[in-house]
């Protein structure tokens, strides 16, 4: 096999980031993608930036095919229709209601093809006050509530990576593929459904199953002190992190690694608790250790002692990192008449059926004759169907 799914059919009516992360991770896997998109600028992530394909569209679009439907026209509506009649995979990011208005949504879709698995995406999900409103990625952080748990709420600052959009995405995933397995057992496709909110309430789940518990409402700074996770700023300016969880022997190693043992003798930090209740203390009495000396050292010091800690890395640092390096965690998409593209790769490993990379993400209706011809067009219908706008 070249992928775990070989064999599996995918469409793609997806912008932006949640549709669109889905379908690359399936293409990953061995699917075949094909992304509809409309004329006559595609996806409006080709326009962000200065390249035929920009760094952003190529994170969220290799592995597919690209071709072109007007689907507001009786020609594209019969195209698709007719590719999904042996797809096995549709995702859709639009708003709901807005493909059965097409005439392609999922009921249109079942009944000509029983096995589709049919994905749907939205902000807030297809039911509901909220359904009709428009979404994106901050707002989706800041409804279902992580972004609250993420920034100061005296000085809320809207996060530097769209957390919620990836998030829904993966989710999106996770639904094709148990669905895709369901199907394996009755024979049948469904309607696989998320939305940011919905992505966004479940990912906050220990701080919601705590404040259910204890009716306190978590902020940015709660969930540290359980933990004992900590960030510090080293002698040299850099930063870095300290996670010791609960096994006391990292407290222990990280109270040798800053040559001062005698902390673990003050009540305040004799054990878990302690250390919770008493958690701004301890940090800056750590604080004051860590600003002696060059963050190489600390972190040095630190793995000998076998204590959980990192440097806080930049984007620079993080693909400067051997270990990163040693995954091979970025890779190079080609592009037509300029240098690679380079982006970071899968996070996973597959021993038999690894994720592959066969095609660099596709300029706008690049497959469109391709696809044409496998449903049987010859070269004049499709010039026709170029002619009339329908492709």
């Amino acid at each position: 096999m070249s992928g775990a799914l070989q064999g599996v059919k995918v469409l793609e009516i997806g912008s932006y980031v949640t549709g669109p992360y889905a379908g690359m991770l399936l293409g990953d896997l061995g699917a075949e993608v094909i992304k509809v998109e409309n004329k006559p600028y595609g996806d409006p992530f080709r326009g962000w930036g200065r390249t035929v394909l920009n760094p952003t569209f190529c994170s969220l679009n290799r592995n597919k095919k690209s071709i072109t439907l007007n689907l507001k026209t009786n020609e594209a509506r019969d195209i698709f229709l007719r590719l999904a009649d042996d797809a096995d995979v549709i995702i859709e990011n639009l708003r709901p209601g807005s493909v059965d208005g097409l005439g392609i949504g999922y009921e249109t879709v079942r009944a000509r093809n029983p096995r589709i698995v049919y994905c749907s995406i939205s902000g807030f999900g297809s039911e509901g006050p909220y359904a009709q409103l428009p979404a994106y990625d901050t707002i989706g952080q800041a409804m279902g509530g992580l972004l609250s748990l993420l920034t100061d709420l005296d000085d809320p600052k809207p996060m530097g990576i769209s957390l919620a959009d990836h998030l829904t995405g993966i989710f999106a995933s996770y639904g094709i593929l148990a669905a895709l397995h369901g199907r394996t057992i009755t024979g049948e496709g469904q309607l696989v459904e998320t939305s940011l909110l919905q992505s966004m309430v479940s990912f906050v789940q220990e701080n919601a199953a705590n404040y259910f518990e204890e009716s306190r409402v978590p902020r940015r700074d709660t969930r540290p002190r359980g933990p004992q996770a900590h960030c510090f700023v080293a002698g040299d300016g850099l930063p870095f992190v300290i996670h010791l969880s609960s096994p006391e022997k990292f407290w222990v190693g990280l109270t040798d690694a800053v040559g001062r043992p005698e902390m673990r003798d003050d009540a305040r930090f004799a054990d878990r608790p302690a250390r919770t209740q008493h958690y701004d203390e301890l940090h800056d009495a750590l604080a004051d250790s860590f600003a002696t000396a060059p963050r190489d050292e600390w972190i040095s010091r630190l793995r000998e002692e076998d204590v959980p800690c990192s440097p806080l890395n930049t984007l620079e640092e993080v693909f400067q990192d051997p270990q990163v390096q040693a995954l091979g965690m970025s890779i190079d998409l080609e592009r037509p008449g300029g240098t690679p593209v380079r982006v970071a790769g899968s996070p996973i490993r597959l021993s038999a059926t690894p994720p592959t990379y066969n095609l660099r993400p596709p300029l706008l209706g690049e497959h469109n004759e391709e696809v044409l011809q496998s449903l049987g067009y010859d070269a004049s219908a499709i010039k026709q169907l170029a002619k009339s706008e329908a492709v």
